[in-house]
């Protein structure tokens, strides 16, 4: 049975004047989500600004997010801080707090070697009673996974999932293919990525993490579900509409501008933790005009959605690779 299946949506974290936390427009983005078809829903990950948030604010916010998905679908929550004990107390409170998983990144100030990341992957997944996701993030955390050693992650029983991610399609696609036959089958394998994610699904994936998806689930949830039938053609072109929006995002900041967009989609997220800064007017106007651009998503396929994650069904043959020799 997979834990979560074809598109897990990230959330942001909204926030007061004061920088408190504000669980009612979290829980609207859950059920959103959930309702758009996501197959499960995550908080307190790069989206959501884990390293922002002290321990209580990140115990309200996986509370909110469990209360709000209130059994429809899997709630995975981030556990990333500087030290292993750290770690351990976010997991274990996570888990009291009902999350079904939790999200392991590499966060140092000084850069991780494999064999310490090996080590914190071992102590955490001990701890843990829920499955451990590996968060490969080398943007954010400077610890760049190699394929051999996120394998060698992968094993270490009470690790349950990861999530992968590569610098363009090409490598994405090769990343998962060389994954798909080194984890072991009881691991699920997810990529991230707003703009190229659904490569990895293409390619044996099965899982798809993204944080604009948090705010924009109905596109999301189309496009991940034909690539997780297998319908390459229509995934490839739903995101080609989907892209000059998610490929913005990314040039404007990624959770800054995932904030803008949900602002936009009526869900006021409230400011960013100092010393971040917003979206600046002009880029708010150009997020505006691509998401009029965009119009509706289309309508969801029959079958698609949390459904999906009651039964595991196997990994689908990849997609003919668009870069391969003739």
């Amino acid at each position: 049975m997979p834990l979560l299946g074809p598109l897990v949506a990230y959330l942001p974290t909204p926030r007061g004047p004061e920088g408190e936390v504000r669980t009612d427009p979290l829980e609207e983005l859950v059920d959103r989500a959930v309702r758009a078809g996501a197959s499960g829903v995550a908080v307190l990950g790069s989206t959501g600004g884990y390293p922002y948030l002290t321990a209580g604010e990140r115990r309200s916010v996986v509370e909110a997010g469990v209360a709000a998905a209130d059994g429809r679908v899997p709630v995975v929550a981030g556990v990333g801080a500087f030290t292993t004990d750290e770690v351990v107390v976010h997991t274990i409170v996570a888990e009291r707090s009902g999350a079904a998983a939790v999200l392991l990144p590499t966060l140092a100030y000084l850069p991780l070697t494999d064999a310490e990341v090996l080590d914190l992957v071992r102590d955490v997944a001990d701890a843990a009673r829920v499955p451990v996701w590996l968060y490969h993030n080398p943007v954010s955390t400077s610890f760049r996974y190699e394929v051999d050693t996120l394998a060698r992650a992968a094993q270490v029983p009470g690790v349950g999932g990861v999530k992968d991610r590569g610098s363009d399609p090409a490598e994405l696609r090769d990343r998962v293919r060389a994954l798909t036959g080194a984890v072991p089958a009881h691991v699920e394998l997810g990529c991230s990525g707003d703009v190229i994610g659904v490569e990895g699904l293409l390619a044996g994936a099965r899982t798809w993490h993204t944080g604009l998806g948090g705010v924009l689930p109905e596109w999301y949830v189309a496009v991940a579900g034909a690539a997780a039938d297998g319908r390459a053609d229509e995934a490839r072109a739903l995101m080609a509409r989907l892209a000059p929006v998610a490929e913005l995002v990314a040039s404007l900041g990624g959770p800054r501008a995932v904030h803008a967009v949900s602002a936009l989609r009526g869900v006021d997220v409230g400011d960013l933790p100092a010393p971040l800064h917003p979206v600046d007017r002009d880029g708010v106007a150009a997020l505006d005009r691509a998401l009029s651009t965009l119009g509706d998503p289309p309508p969801p396929t029959p079958g698609s959605g949390p459904a999906q994650t009651q039964t595991r069904a196997p990994r689908p043959a990849p997609a003919p690779d668009p870069d391969a020799e003739p």
